[in-house]
């Protein structure tokens, strides 16, 4: 059943009609502008796109701090990879704000809505084996100047994603992180029973070379994280607890 009901959905999918990025002329003074018209919460002034019915602005305000560390690649031809994309607003955004760039957004849902012959979506869910094993097949011998978790914000999904995605960065660029506080604030979001560590001791830890208790990073992962991990820079957004508006830069070596 749940493979018709997929299927159904991909099908469905696949025959919606999308908005061509490449048709939308690039005017806009700054990234922020652009997340702003998109939509996507990564800007400052962004209706609430989870409920329809609410007047409610959203805006986590982290296009200065993309800008502060990606600027110098804006023109760049690089791939980037953004894991968890919802509508697909924010890998909008950046097909538009790096016009040399290609963009992959990876997603469990289908309710992407955007398209462009620098943009890929590919449908996958993280959390069951087969699916990333098949997600690891098609990106085996890639490499990401850019690297977005922006996922599901579960602590072990977070770690998961480092042990796993850190390993895809080119040298000398970014991993980053969004709303990496999101489960020391909203409670659903840690599901660790007490077993992992959080993000933000997680991202000390690395910065003092100090291993730590972990599950899901063994000595080996932490020793390749000591080694690999050049700079950590973590800033705080524009909205509070319990929405959780932090995100982290990790440069890599």
């Amino acid at each position: 059943m749940k493979k018709i009901t997929r299927l159904y959905k991909k099908i469905t999918f696949n025959l919606k009609p999308k908005i061509d990025v490449d048709k939308i002329f690039n005017n806009f003074s700054s990234l922020d502008d652009i997340f702003n018209y998109f939509g996507t919460d990564k800007g400052t002034n962004v209706k609430n796109q989870y409920d329809k019915n609410s007047d409610l602005i959203l805006g986590h305000g982290f296009a200065k701090y993309y800008e502060k560390h990606l600027s110098s690649y804006k023109n760049q031809k690089f791939d980037l990879l953004e894991i968890g994309t919802w509508k697909g607003a924010s890998s909008a955004a950046f097909v538009l704000y790096f016009p040399n760039a290609y963009v992959c957004g990876v997603d469990r849902n289908f309710k992407f809505s955007y398209k462009s012959k620098r943009l890929k979506f590919i449908n996958c869910d993280l959390t069951i084996e087969n699916e990333f094993k098949n997600l690891e097949k098609k990106i085996y011998n890639k490499k990401f100047k850019i690297i977005i978790d922006d996922g599901s914000h579960i602590l072990t999904h977070i770690i998961k994603n480092l042990k796993f995605f850190f390993k895809k960065v080119e040298s000398n660029s970014y991993y980053i992180i969004e709303d990496f506080k999101a489960p020391n604030d909203q409670k659903h979001l840690d599901d660790s029973n007490g077993k992992e560590i959080f993000i933000e001791e997680l991202l000390t830890n690395i910065k003092n070379k100090s291993y730590f208790e972990s599950q899901i990073l063994n000595k080996e992962d932490q020793d390749y994280l000591f080694k690999n991990i050049e700079e950590i820079f973590t800033y705080e957004g524009n909205q509070k607890s319990p929405l959780s508006s932090n995100i982290a830069f990790l440069k890599k070596k």
